[in-house]
């Protein structure tokens, strides 16, 4: 890697001086070189731990029993243990989905390209995203090496699947799907490697992904200790409570359209 260099958008960083107070006001507009970083959305075992008993889900059976639980489930083999272990968002969820993308517009920072891991709440986050944009907005490509949840991996949605759903997934060939039984230090080394094999071939990009693997990315930038000595769903309590859902950062591309490093 090499050094950080200035871009745009460090150049419109460094003109604001902080530990000023200043004016509240539109925030700016990004400058085309960022690439966002951002958890999905809200899945409902976290607001309902308990929520496949309360609606009393099953191969034939769903019964939505709060406002902010999902209206419907698309239907999928084994629901009970699919959904158990591959959760939806919930109705604030997507909710705060379309709002994130409303934002996103008022920024003009639309994605050219959404990279997200293959659990179902980052595509559903994705596809609201999407769809609240429009055209503009690039396709979706969903990645396994950016996922955390590899033992979920047997019970994830197919693209044929999600183009039964209507989402515009596109079917380029993703990274190799992460395997089973992988330790959290190699999990933070394959997550690394994605990311930057994927930013430095796309610019201006957003990437929706699992609360593990935005804590992971985050610590590539940021003063985050991953504590890859411990299990894997210890951290991933951990991330829960360290990152809201969509819950996001901007890093740039250092040297211009051909650097490959990123900084936040």
């Amino acid at each position: 890697m090499s050094d950080v260099t200035t871009t745009q958008s460090i150049k419109a960083a460094d003109t604001l001086v902080s530990g000023e107070f200043k004016a509240l006001g539109p925030a700016p507009h990004y400058l085309g070189d960022e690439i966002i970083v951002m958890r999905c959305a809200e899945t409902i075992n976290e607001i309902f731990p308990d929520w496949t008993t309360r609606s009393n889900l099953g191969e034939n059976t769903y019964l939505p029993f709060d406002v902010n639980a999902p209206i419907e489930l698309p239907r999928r083999s084994s629901m009970l243990k699919s959904y158990t272990i591959d959760p939806p968002i919930t109705e604030t969820g997507k909710i705060s989905s379309k709002m994130m993308a409303r934002e996103l517009c008022d920024r003009r920072a639309i994605p050219s390209v959404i990279f997200c891991s293959p659990d179902f709440a980052s595509v559903e986050t994705a596809h609201l995203i999407k769809s609240y944009i429009g055209e503009k907005c690039g396709k979706i490509r969903i990645e396994p090496e950016l996922s955390t949840l590899h033992k979920a991996a047997h019970v994830f949605f197919v693209p044929d699947n999600f183009k039964a759903l209507g989402y515009g997934i596109d079917k380029k060939s993703p990274l190799p799907r992460v395997s089973d039984d992988v330790s959290l230090s190699e999990l933070v080394s394959r997550i690394k490697r994605a990311f930057y094999e994927l930013t430095g071939k796309e610019e201006n990009a957003l990437l929706i992904v699992d609360p593990l693997s935005m804590m992971i990315i985050s610590s590539f930038f940021h003063p985050i200790k991953v504590r890859t000595e411990t299990a894997v769903e210890l951290e991933r309590r951990r991330s829960l409570s360290s990152f809201p859902a969509l819950s996001n950062f901007t890093c740039f591309r250092v040297g211009g359209n051909s650097g490959s490093v990123i900084s936040s």
